[in-house]
């Protein structure tokens, strides 16, 4: 049976539609709260997929958050021996770091809510992206793309939204997110909406117009991510 690792950082910010995915294709799930002192139950090289989520903590604070360095040894067993593997927002900055590349608070502010996001490579993962869509981001840090890897999407905010590297890929934008987890997130964060002085319910209006596109092409990433 294929086992999937999910490290999460958060309770509220979890696998997401990702795991209808890989319910329906008969993938077992075990997630790993790393925060609460929890490590991967097997060696890496016996995942067929592991997924680095999104969280608060930013990856230059490992000071802060030690269990950020013991996820830097995942992506780099990770990347040793070849396992797919997909880092989501803060997941995609700490695979970037991993690779070389530098983190660091982005100097054009917070993006939170439904942003374009435009495809700059013909990448076969992606091919079926659109070259122009919406997604929805909830994220104030950025990072430089690594030495070596594929930028596949940018947007006018941030250059880099997202990249390839071998079995890894990065994404800073949030594919993973349901309608209900995009309420319960502004629910939960209120005061940072707040501060960004957002209106949340034309992020909760825009949820349910974009979403479910959105969720077929990360399925169709998935079929050929994860052959």
């Amino acid at each position: 049976m294929r086992k999937v690792a999910a490290i999460r950082h958060v309770d509220i910010e979890h696998l997401g539609v990702i795991e209808d995915y890989l319910k329906q294709r008969g993938f077992t799930i075990e997630y790993i709260d790393t925060p609460k002192g929890q490590k991967l139950k097997l060696p890496v090289e016996e995942y067929s997929f592991i997924v680095i989520l999104g969280g608060y903590m930013g990856v230059y604070e490992s000071n802060l958050y030690p269990f950020l360095k013991y996820e830097f040894e995942v992506i780099e067993q990770s990347l040793k021996h070849q396992i797919p593997l997909l880092g989501i927002c803060l997941g995609c900055q700490m695979l970037a770091k991993v690779l070389g590349g530098e983190v660091y608070k982005g100097e054009k502010g917070k993006e939170i809510g439904f942003f374009d996001i435009e495809k700059v490579s013909e990448n076969a993962l992606f091919s079926h992206f659109p070259k122009n869509f919406k997604a929805f981001q909830w994220h104030g840090d950025t990072f430089n793309l690594p030495k070596g890897a594929e930028r596949v999407f940018k947007n006018e905010i941030y250059e880099n939204q997202g990249f390839v590297f071998e079995r890894a890929v990065g994404l800073q934008f949030h594919i993973e997110v349901n309608e209900e987890m995009v309420k319960q997130w502004i629910d939960v964060y209120e005061e940072e909406i707040k501060q960004e002085k957002l209106n949340p319910q034309e992020i909760i209006s825009n949820s349910k117009l974009i979403l479910p596109t959105l969720q077929s092409y990360l399925f169709e990433f998935l079929d050929k991510f994860l052959l």
